[in-house]
């Protein structure tokens, strides 16, 4: 989203004398602030408001009336208008707790018809029906540009702040509540907290925009806030995609271009309007944004893919059988380290290790497997046997031996193949939270259409590392790994994951006499204790490390410990 965000802040600029599309744009802005809060109510909370529309009337009076009775800066009456809102929120809110479905639909439309009835009566303060015109906007120029920017900056705030809302406890609390509220209030969700807090929430948002709403058009009614209005924002929910951050901002887009697509044809905008929302509930059940995400995911993240690719080589190249692989080398002691990376990775995930390792003690060789980063794809399909011949053929290279060799991973599956077959080679053998001994489990094929995604995605691809390095923070780490995996061989992004679910080196493992250290991290999403244990004691001389609150990836997460269990 943040292109959008650029470009959005840009545009006013390129069309600073056209003051009619500026307000179209403004209008685009406030109607996706109002649908942001509807959509936590509705699309993640899982209530049914139906009377969105009188908590923008809420905001749109308290902050015209206090702008224009007490001389209060406009950002300070918009706030206020928002925590009026929030507070008008949380007295709905609490009595409609003993409601749901259509019996809370009915109560929040009651509640617009009497906030509309309301303000129509107080004519002393409101303006009655007529309502109120020339609401001031006293900044420098009054300009439409001025009026956008304010607008564009509420909503990238109200983006921001449901973005992160949405990504903590409490939007997971909602989204279970929207689930199943009588099981999350088994797991120990506050229902009736967490219900109070999405409707007061989503309250002040639309408080928000109505008070932007009559600053940018000067002019406000009862009648501006009614049932329609409040129908038109869950049809903006609904056109955009429940439970969608950035659906708002297209369904307001739909909604609000529409009359100036359609102003100098005869047809009703009604009509039109209402096309569009059978076409989207019958074609586009999902809304919008779910299949421009899907479109982008699947095509236009492949130019960004591209371009993050990592260009030029940070280490050095060995001729092999199975062509060139790239490494790195550190340190010139006696003993030799060879390191084998995991899945979407390459030997520079080891910087953070290598950079702790004493190089007077040991020889470090880390290496990007083929197929992998800077090291060139072998033929034929992909196969852990296959990768751990091409580790052979890189140590028989190197003229090593007497090698500690440590695998993280699908490394450590490689390791493994590696060791059975050249046990004599190895002095010791470290495995990582390594795919366990008898092979990883088969996934169906939808899962694989998933995996293809991430070779167009880098966002995938660094969260990915990210979540199975949930203890390590340094993103420009992950953003040179990400880099790195995107060079990955178009083949394995499946075939990495056919390959992990098809050996089993059970039998096998019971020959071999050296030390085996299997390191498991007990954060760890992708493996379980109970796998790393099965791994541990299909070894003769086998033994399993737990480590506390770590995750999937050790080896960045906690390097010193790595050492320790390297000179054990």
């Amino acid at each position: 989203m943040m292109w959008l965000w650029i470009f959005l802040a840009v545009l006013p600029f390129l069309l600073i004398k056209n003051a009619f599309i500026m307000t179209i744009l403004s209008l685009v802005g406030i109607y996706s602030i109002a649908s942001l809060g509807l959509n936590l109510i509705m699309g993640y909370s899982g209530q049914i408001s139906i009377g969105h529309a009188a908590f923008m009337s809420i905001g749109a009076y308290t902050s015209t009336l206090l702008v224009m009775n007490y001389n209060l800066p406009i950002v300070f009456g918009i706030l206020i208008g928002g925590i009026v809102a929030f507070l008008f929120g949380l007295l709905i809110g609490f009595p409609a707790l003993r409601l749901s479905g259509f019996y809370l639909a009915i109560a929040t439309l009651g509640f617009v018809v009497a906030v509309e009835q309301l303000f129509s009566s107080l004519e002393h303060l409101t303006g009655g029906h007529a309502g109120i015109r020339n609401i001031p906007f006293p900044y420098l120029w009054n300009s439409d540009v001025e009026k956008y920017l304010l607008v564009l900056s509420f909503l990238f705030i109200s983006y921001i702040l449901l973005q992160r809302l949405i990504n903590s406890k409490n939007g997971r609390a909602w989204m279970a509540i929207r689930e199943n509220e009588i099981a999350s209030a088994v797991m120990g969700v506050n229902v009736a907290k967490y219900k109070v807090l999405a409707f007061a929430i989503g309250s002040m948002l639309a408080g928000i925009a109505g008070a932007l709403y009559a600053h940018v058009i000067g002019y406000i009614a009862p009648s501006d806030f009614g049932i329609a209005k409040s129908l038109d924002l869950l049809a903006i929910s609904v056109i955009g995609g429940m439970a969608s951050l950035d659906g708002p901002f297209y369904g307001s887009l739909v909604y609000t271009a529409l009359p100036f697509l359609f102003s100098r044809s005869h047809l009703s905008l009604s009509i039109v309007f209402g096309i569009i929302l059978i076409f989207v509930v019958l074609f586009m059940p999902l809304g919008v944004s779910f299949y421009i995400g899907k479109f982008r995911t699947k095509y236009l993240n492949s130019i960004a893919a591209y371009l993050k690719k990592s260009r030029k080589p940070y280490g050095q190249f060995l001729d092999t059988k199975f062509g060139k692989i790239h490494y790195i080398k550190s340190g010139s002691g006696p003993k030799n380290l060879v390191l084998v990376h995991g899945n979407f990775a390459s030997a520079r995930f080891f910087e953070p290790l290598i950079a702790l390792i004493p190089k007077n003690e040991y020889t470090v060789y880390a290496l990007d497997l083929p197929n992998f980063g800077f090291s060139e794809e072998f033929e034929g399909e992909v196969s852990i046997e296959k990768y751990a011949d091409a580790l052979s053929a890189f140590i028989e290279k190197l003229g090593i031996s007497n090698i500690i060799l440590l695998g993280h991973s699908l490394g450590g599956a490689v390791a493994m193949g590696y060791a059975v077959k050249n046990p004599s080679k190895l002095q010791k053998l470290i495995l990582v939270d390594p795919a366990p001994v008898y092979g990883m489990p088969k996934y169906d094929e939808s899962a694989y259409k998933i995996i293809e995604l991430y070779r167009k995605n880098p966002d995938m691809i660094k969260k990915a590392l990210m979540i199975n390095a949930p203890t390590y923070e340094n993103e420009k780490f992950f953003k040179k790994i990400m880099s790195d995996a995107l060079r990955m061989a178009r083949k394995t992004f499946i075939g990495n994951a056919k390959a992990l679910a098809s050996y089993n080196y059970s039998e096998q493992a019971k020959n071999i006499e050296i030390p085996v250290k299997v390191v498991y991290g007990d954060k760890d999403v992708i493996l379980t204790l109970e796998s790393m244990e099965i791994t541990a004691k299909a070894f003769k001389n086998g033994e399993l490390i737990v480590l506390e609150d770590i995750g999937h990836s050790p080896v960045v997460e906690n390097p010193g410990e790595i050492i320790r269990i390297i000179k054990m």
